[in-house]
């Protein structure tokens, strides 16, 4: 028997649960050093090698995919008021308003051609309810409700999150977000 390792049956069953319980402890305290070492190591190599990821916004914006749905806009002198987009809305957030036209009054056509029979009275969308599913743009016979990259328009009650789509500063935005 080596000298280095005592004879543990020589020694009591006490004496062999202090032994035990002492080199076991040190141990322990070993192993959550190895451990916290591992860990840091791993920490260290990552942020001294790994770019960030996050951007300086707002000075820097992201450029969001053209297929992505964010702001809806809808060009109003182009809408036919033919109700498919409110009728296809799940969440019933597009409100429209149309009288017919006169038959004395000029005729109107769309950008595309179709005739206009009805005036917008009112077309108003809460975006606080739109869950931009993206049906109401697929439905539109004259392509004039489209989804924007615009993603930047919180405020502060959700009153102010319905759009009347026939206020100029609304029409202002066909020149600011659709592309």
């Amino acid at each position: 028997m080596s000298t280095l390792t005592p004879d543990l049956s020589t020694l009591s069953k006490n004496d062999v649960q202090k032994r035990e319980s002492f080199f076991g402890w040190f141990g322990n305290i070993f192993r959550a050093i190895k451990s916290i070492s591992t860990g840091m190591a791993i920490t260290i190599k990552y942020v001294l090698t790994v770019k960030p990821v996050t951007i300086e916004y707002p000075e820097v914006r992201e450029e969001l995919p053209p297929n992505s749905r964010s702001r809806l806009f809808n060009d109003v002198d182009n809408c036919i008021a033919c109700m498919q987009c409110s009728t296809a809305c799940p969440v019933d957030c597009i409100y429209i308003a149309a009288v017919r036209r006169d038959k004395e009054a000029p005729k109107l056509k769309t950008d595309g051609g179709s005739p206009i029979k009805l005036d917008l009275k009112q077309y108003t969308i809460d975006t606080a309810l739109c869950c931009y599913c993206g049906l109401c743009t697929t439905v539109c016979p004259t392509e004039c409700l489209t989804h924007t990259t615009d993603y930047e328009y919180a405020q502060y009650t959700l009153k102010e999150m319905k759009y009347d789509y026939l206020d100029a500063e609304v029409r202002a935005w066909k020149h600011r977000i659709v592309k």
